[in-house]
């Protein structure tokens, strides 16, 4: 379709179509979406197959026009601008309780397996937070030989508790 032709078929209809624009709820931007909806319109003019429905071809670039304005105009609030809401549950889930009971049970059934001597410099150095040299002299042992006793108790208990059996998990999980 030629310029010419376009112009002769929007004359008799752009006055509709600026009232069309203007009904909506935004009518502080009706020229700027009549504006935009005959740029669309003259730049996609070879897509019309049937001059007779030129009306209802551009009625329904304008409707789309609109909800793209409505789309980009529309009022948004930043994440940082809502107020936290307070969980009513802080509870973990039972899943979640459900696995931090496994680890304690496999961290007991590893500690079970351990040496009493491997078991106290774990128990010392790991749970208890003893200092290096307070639990050296609970164990009448170096500093030294403390490091090097707890460095090989953690990983006879890290193999024992991946030997320990796991329960079977639900299926689906």
């Amino acid at each position: 379709m030629s310029g010419e032709t376009f112009e002769a078929l929007l004359a008799p209809n752009l006055r509709s179509i600026r009232r069309f624009v203007q009904s909506t709820r935004m009518p502080e931007h009706a020229e700027d979406t009549v504006q935009q909806t005959l740029l669309h319109a003259f730049a996609h003019r070879h897509q019309l197959r049937v001059h007779a429905k030129f009306r209802s071809w551009l009625a329904s670039i304008a409707m789309n026009e609109i909800r793209g304005m409505a789309r980009r105009m529309r009022n948004c609030l930043p994440l940082e601008a809502i107020p936290p809401r307070a969980s009513i549950d802080r509870t973990a889930s039972p899943y979640l309780e459900y696995e931090r009971m496994e680890r304690v049970e496999r961290l007991h059934q590893g500690l079970a397996r351990l040496t009493d001597r491997d078991r106290l410099a774990t128990h010392l150095v790991d749970f208890a937070e003893a200092k290096l040299s307070e639990a050296a002299k609970s164990l009448a042992i170096s500093n030294s030989a403390l490091k090097s006793t707890h460095f090989r108790a953690r990983n006879r208990l890290r193999a024992a508790m991946r030997n320990t059996s796991r329960p079977r998990r639900p299926a689906g999980r």
